[in-house]
């Protein structure tokens, strides 16, 4: 048995090594100049991919802690040009940012966006900080934004962390969720430049800090939002991220929250939406979900191909891997069986470093019909201890392939994000990294923010779909999308409205093909259960789906004959 192992293992290495796909980092050349910069270097860094002027290319957003908020246009060419002054997202740099995501709030073809915030001061020579209002910009079309925060009724201040966008009753206008750290909290600068942040601790935060109320916000026609958070059902938690999320596959987007110090207070929790009545249901305990852990971010996605969807959190250490076993069973960790289990890593000069994870991303990156799992890691400021990130090919079980992938670096990684900013159809990778606390250059310097082009060599084949809603959101957030292959395969994507951490990935889904050179047939369910369905399907191209309203349903006989024709 072990021999065996040992032989399958070896053919497993050496076809890495003949066939690894390599990221290349194209960070300088597309002219992205970026480092996140917050107290103490904790938490936050989002970054959101969205196509904020309709041009095919999507775009970046990042927050920047202290620093300068960027708006990246793609130009198509594959560099980007910071275009934040233009469209009128300069803010007075009195505001900390951390997380960010976006949706068209108004349903009028342009996408909006949201940015939630821990702090601002009076000036910026004040040595004190208090809380601050989250800011929400509206798109106008012409490629400007305008504030609306409080025009549209988000006027409490809070420290908050992350947030997503999800259309919790069907009306086809996203709602909003804001996971919350702190009730309240005051920040006073001290000698050295050091901050109260930096004595942050699970003795401090249960003496000192209450946990914040996360807050859920429902979208009134696109004019305003009210906030509904009564129907949570959930206890205070020290909130880092949240998910829209369709858990039990009944065609309504419930929540999955993760927190932060939740061993010693709040777990992660998950809330059963009853739709169509608006309230939600806590079911932590019955499905399992109620991991106590320092939960950082979260990464949704089908690794078995089961058509039930899968859960990975980032923690300190190995983060649970949630594996999802069907309607009304409950999750199981499946972290250390699975080869995602591991504490700790091949750090800087082959050291031996903990893993600190925050952004978790499931993404095909070789287009062999399974879900990989590509983690941005970092340590907690003012430590300086250099942590890679990681990227598992899953094989069925998941194998560290990170270090010949390109991707191994060295920055204190935060937020991350998959997308195709070239349109080449793989899916590149995007990493926010912090700014460190102390002076680096004797551990290799700063290390930005990264693009990783994904330079895929192999020949297999590829689908992404692009979903264009009419009563449905107008990228039809939340919305699964479910592909049949010739060799018996059912492979389901959700619509991301935000998720990994303080983070929002691309909103256009894609599938890896392997040899299938044609899609038998292709099922998307809206928010609601609205079902459109489509058939013989070419590979290797963009597809744009049209919401309609009359659903036409194809019958067996029409699906056998598909199914069995000559491509």
């Amino acid at each position: 048995m072990r021999f065996f192992f040992f032989i399958s293992f070896f053919i497993f290495s050496v076809s890495q090594a003949q066939n690894q796909t390599k990221f290349t980092d194209v960070t300088d050349e597309a002219g992205i100049d970026h480092i996140f910069d917050v107290y103490q270097g904790l938490f936050g860094g989002g970054v959101a991919v969205f196509d904020y002027n309709n041009d095919g290319y999507e775009d970046l957003f990042l927050t920047s802690g202290q620093g300068k908020d960027i708006l990246y246009r793609n130009n198509g060419d594959g560099k980007f040009s910071d275009v934040t002054e233009e469209a009128g997202l300069v803010q007075d740099l009195l505001t900390v940012t951390t997380g960010v995501s976006t949706a068209d709030i108004n349903k009028d073809g342009f996408i909006d966006i949201f940015i939630t915030t821990i702090a601002a001061q009076k000036e910026k020579s004040s040595k004190i900080k208090t809380l601050s209002n989250n800011l929400l910009y509206l798109n106008t079309g012409e490629g400007t934004f305008v504030e609306k925060t409080e025009e549209y009724g988000i006027k409490d201040k809070n420290f908050s962390t992350s947030c997503s966008f999800g259309d919790i009753n069907a009306d086809g206008y996203p709602d909003l969720f804001v996971a919350n750290y702190f009730k309240e909290f005051y920040f006073e600068q001290a000698l050295f430049g050091t901050h109260n942040l930096a004595i942050l601790n699970h003795y401090s935060i249960n003496e000192e800090y209450e946990p914040g109320n996360d807050e859920l916000y429902l979208n009134m026609g696109g004019k305003s939002f009210k906030n509904v958070s009564n129907f949570l059902k959930c206890n205070p938690g020290y909130g880092f991220g949240a998910v829209f999320t369709d858990v039990d596959n009944d065609n309504d987007l419930d929540i999955y929250l993760v927190n932060d110090f939740g061993e010693n207070n709040e777990p992660n929790q998950i809330l059963i939406n009853q739709y169509p009545k608006l309230d939600f249901e806590n079911k932590s305990k019955e499905l399992k979900l109620n991991v106590g852990l320092k939960s950082m971010g979260v990464g949704v996605g089908d690794y078995n191909n089961d058509s039930y969807l899968d859960y990975h959190v980032t923690n300190i250490f190995a983060g649970p891997f949630m594996v999802n076993r069907g309607k009304d069973k409950s999750f199981v960790n499946l972290a250390p069986n699975i080869g995602t289990g591991i504490n700790k890593i091949e750090g800087y000069k082959d050291s031996k470093q903990v893993i600190i994870g925050w952004g978790s991303l499931f993404v095909d990156y070789d287009h062999d019909k399974d879900l990989d799992l590509f983690n941005s890691n970092g340590p907690i400021n003012p430590m300086t201890n250099r942590i890679p990130n990681i990227l598992f090919e899953n094989k069925g079980r998941f194998f560290d392939v990170c270090r010949d992938s390109g991707l191994m670096d060295f920055g204190i990684g935060r937020g991350s994000v998959h997308f195709d900013y070239d349109n080449d159809g793989d899916q590149d990778i995007f990493v926010v990294n912090q700014k460190p606390v102390y002076d680096m250059t004797y551990r290799g310097g700063i290390v930005k923010s990264k693009l990783y082009r994904n330079d895929n060599s192999n020949d297999l084949n590829w689908l992404k779909v692009k979903l264009n809603g009419k009563n449905a959101t107008t990228r039809g957030l939340g919305s699964r999308v479910k592909i049949f292959l010739k060799d018996n395969l059912q492979m389901v994507r959700e619509v991301d409205g935000g998720s990994s951490h303080a983070s929002q990935n691309t909103s256009i889904v894609h599938f890896g093909l392997g040899e299938n050179t044609k899609i038998d047939s292709l099922s998307i369910t809206w928010p609601g259960g609205k079902t459109q369905s489509l058939v013989d399907i070419a590979a290797n191209q963009l597809l744009e789906v049209d919401e309609i309203d009359e659903i036409i349903e194809y019958s067996l006989w029409d699906r056998f004959l598909k199914y069995f024709s000559i491509d």
